[in-house]
């Protein structure tokens, strides 16, 4: 066993033979506790899910958005079920302009349930719960301390955040879910040697990458973390692990890359948001007025983008306040896409000192940043506690001397900040990262059993991070 947060091994406090019949007693007990737990837990979400929040709706929305679809899925899917093909309108032309992950799971739910909300809701609160399980998964691979196993499934299952994302017709859910279950996967495949497990985990990878894609250039960071942080790996079968996880990433994509290709001709394996999110980024962060309201600030960006496409001469479909511009030509939606995005490249390289607010701008946006300012007040009361916890937790096994059991962790919340910051953020960018968080959160309240208690039952698991 690696020594405790207080940095005693916890086999010092075995006790001969009498330990094994209290370890016995203690698991006979935990279990109903546990069963009991786990029944609180499903019946507390579902009240706030199914009553408080559609109760405080009103007063809510304000603030959140909440009981409602976002971002268009809720279109794309209903053109899925009604067999009109991918895209906004029946009308208009195929689109990339989102990830198809997510609409896909939209339309399955409208083909059997209709379009009940409740059933989305539903969906919503189940992946959920199959974060919190993998949760503990991840957890055990760190330690075999209950509190650590225990702790941070709760703080993810019942942050404010998470709860609001339940209640959404959007992506944020389904993404922590495949997000949490690379992790989970990833921690196989580099303890394990057998290159079966990178597959595996590139296969879910890939299922992740099209529900969105931020995580998709993480291998290259995965890579370079090892060959620096781990430099007695096999070179060899690093890079063959590797490659074999990124290849079976771009198998799970090619349905979609070979779609986006036979349309407009053109490689793109993920969506032609980059553009629309490039330029939002950029004009937010510039024209934000004093009283921080941000929903007004997006809408003034998309009306901008309006009349961008309008003086390029692109067709598109005439909806009032429409967020995004739904082309008659994928081909057109793609050129508009590469003309935002380098009209904002162009605009950071005439004034670099523009990219550099923007960017400190939207490392404040990931974590706090809500429609209006007094959401976002509200967002700094709920998340400040969450990322101080857990620094101290990163803090604590950085000093026991294990950080590299935390290390595929940190890498993956260095990396997905990392491609916020330089494009776009708002705080509920940031859920999909909490599962993360509240796990070195758990390693706090692991230290504090020990100054309670004066040690931890369980210490931290040996695990040996390598690939074959």
């Amino acid at each position: 066993m690696i020594p405790d947060v207080d940095g005693r091994d916890a086999s010092e406090t075995a006790s001969g033979s009498s330990s094994g019949a209290t370890n016995t007693a203690m698991i006979k007990r935990f279990k109903p506790f546990w069963t009991s737990m786990v029944l609180l837990t499903v019946f507390l979400n579902a009240g706030i899910l199914f009553f408080a929040i559609p109760e405080f709706s009103k007063r809510m929305h304000q603030l959140y958005n909440q009981d409602e679809y976002a971002d268009g899925y809720d279109q794309l899917a209903t053109n899925l079920a009604d067999g009109n093909g991918y895209r906004m309108y029946p009308d208009t032309a195929p689109t990339m302009v989102r990830e198809p992950g997510y609409p896909i799971l939209l339309a399955g739910l409208y083909i059997l349930f209709g379009k009940d909300f409740v059933a989305v809701k539903f969906t919503n609160m189940l992946l959920a719960f199959a974060t919190a399980w993998l949760m503990t998964r991840i957890a055990t691979k760190l330690s075999s301390n209950r509190l650590l196993i225990l702790v941070p499934p709760f703080l993810f299952l019942f942050h404010p955040g998470v709860l609001i994302a339940e209640s959404r017709g959007g992506v944020e859910v389904l993404f922590t879910f495949l997000l949490t279950l690379y992790v989970w996967s990833l921690y196989r495949a580099l303890e394990s040697d057998r290159w079966r497990n990178s597959v595996i985990s590139g296969a879910v990878l890939g299922l992740t990458v099209l529900v969105k894609s931020t995580p998709m250039l993480f291998p290259a960071f995965l890579l370079g973390y090892l060959l620096v942080f781990e430099p007695r790996r096999p070179k060899r079968m690093l890079f063959l692990n590797i490659s074999s996880m990124v290849l079976a990433m771009l198998v799970v994509l090619s349905p979609w890359i070979i779609r986006n290709y036979a349309i407009t001709g053109k490689f793109i394996p993920t969506a032609t948001v980059l553009g629309v999110s490039a330029h939002a980024g950029q004009y937010v962060n510039s024209h934000l007025p004093a009283d921080g309201s941000w929903a007004l600030t997006d809408r003034q960006a998309a009306r901008e983008r309006r009349k961008i496409a309008e003086q390029l001469g692109y067709r598109f479909k005439n909806v009032d306040n429409a967020y995004y511009q739904d082309f008659y030509s994928s081909g057109d939606e793609v050129k508009f896409s590469n003309y935002l995005f380098k009209s904002v490249m162009a605009e950071y390289e005439r004034s670099p000192m523009l990219f550099v607010r923007c960017v400190g701008s939207n490392f404040f946006n990931l974590w706090f940043r809500g429609k209006t300012w007094d959401s976002t007040m509200t967002n700094v009361v709920v998340q400040t506690p969450y990322l101080i916890l857990a620094l101290l937790g990163t803090v604590l096994v950085m000093r026991s001397g294990q950080g590299k059991a935390i290390g595929v962790l940190l890498v993956l919340l260095i990396y997905s900040v990392a491609v916020y910051v330089v494009i776009l953020a708002q705080a509920r960018y940031s859920v999909p990262l909490l599962p993360l968080l509240s796990i070195l959160a758990g390693f706090c309240f692991v230290r504090g059993q020990v100054v309670v208690h004066g040690v931890a039952p369980g210490g931290w698991r040996e695990v040996e991070l390598t690939l074959p």
